[in-house]
């Protein structure tokens, strides 16, 4: 088994602030790239840096793009399958 990828909070943050730069720009090319190598570090990543990559990159992610869906489906549609699954647990968490 790989050695989990090792990666702090402050270093997702980073990538969190990147990845929403990059979306109010429309440069979809560095979106891609951002959004799998965030992919890449929950993939590779034991439960508490899954968790990180939910709290700290999918949950501020989820909230700009929900927030004017008819350019943020755009996005939703790039991101790779771990974070497009980890996106809808999210959106349908509360349960109603």
């Amino acid at each position: 088994m790989k050695n989990p990828t090792a990666v702090s909070a402050e270093e997702l943050e980073q990538l969190t602030l990147e990845t929403l730069d990059s979306i109010q720009n429309g440069d979809d090319e560095k979106v891609i790239k951002l959004f799998d190598k965030v992919s890449s570090i929950f993939q590779k990543g034991n439960a508490y840096t899954q968790n990180l990559v939910a709290n700290v990159f999918i949950c501020p992610l989820t909230s700009l793009l929900e927030m004017n869906y008819s350019w943020g489906v755009r996005y939703l549609k790039m991101l790779p399958l771990p974070l497009k699954n980890e996106h809808r647990h999210q959106v349908y968490a509360s349960g109603i």
